[in-house]
């Protein structure tokens, strides 16, 4: 029986991204191999679960205008403690966070329902790829929210499962290859390894869920979005007070 309803799966969500913005923040402080394996892997929860409920939120919302703009909203809240975060030393860019990520991939799909055919769709999701490609997740966000995308309207449950997870793999090289280029080949193989514990993890999480809303009052809808901003601004802060950096 399928027990998890969108409220827990957004609570995993939100507990891996926590885990995983504390490893990043403090890494070059503290960073002892449990907990990089820790960090790295179930971080790796957080933006599946997100986009699966995003897209399943697509479906019910009443205004998708609205969803994209609550989206837009709390990615322009988002992108200064973001940078700050984690991005100081590069440019600023006003849609370096997940939350734009999400937001555009709402809009694809708004645009995607326009298409006629599925060979239609490859030069929207093209588009949308270049539009978040200084984002959070890069061009890996939007293609797995088509998948999820896909997945939903064609119902194909066989496929979806291992070409999201070949994206992962891609995502895995491309992510951590820039933290481990300095050392030998068997580390950056064995950081791809734990990069996809994550992506097994997530699977058993999203086919358990139950398409039910549950515990959903408003503080708790406005709650999850507004956590985003604030757990970036408490853990800059934290750094900021300690590190002056």
């Amino acid at each position: 029986m399928k027990k998890h309803d969108a409220f827990n799966l957004k609570v995993i969500a939100i507990l891996a991204m926590l885990i995983n913005h504390i490893g990043h923040t403090f890494e070059a402080i503290w960073n002892p191999p449990v907990w990089t394996f820790f960090y790295l892997s179930v971080g790796l929860l957080t933006f599946p679960i997100m986009a699966y409920l995003m897209v399943d939120g697509f479906y019910y919302t009443r205004n998708r205008w609205k969803y994209a703009g609550r989206l837009g909203f709390f990615s322009l809240l988002s992108f200064i403690p973001f940078h700050y975060t984690f991005s100081s030393p590069l440019p600023m860019w006003v849609g370096n966070n997940i939350m734009f990520t999400l937001m555009m991939g709402v809009l694809m799909m708004m645009v995607l329902e326009k298409c006629r055919s599925f060979w239609w769709e490859i030069p929207v999701v093209l588009a949308f790829i270049t539009l978040t490609l200084w984002s959070d997740w890069q061009l890996f966000g939007i293609l797995i929210i088509y998948v999820f995308y896909r997945f939903r309207q064609s119902n194909h449950k066989f496929w979806v499962i291992p070409f999201v997870s070949l994206i992962m793999v891609l995502l895995s090289w491309n992510t951590y290859e820039s933290y481990l280029q300095d050392l030998w080949l068997g580390s950056l193989v064995k950081a791809i390894i734990v990069a996809n514990l994550g992506i097994l993890l997530v699977i058993p999480i999203l086919l358990s869920y139950n398409g039910q809303r549950g515990y959903s009052p408003i503080w708790v809808k406005w709650g999850f979005y507004a956590f985003y901003p604030g757990h970036l601004l408490v853990l800059w802060g934290i750094r900021f007070m300690i590190f002056g950096y």
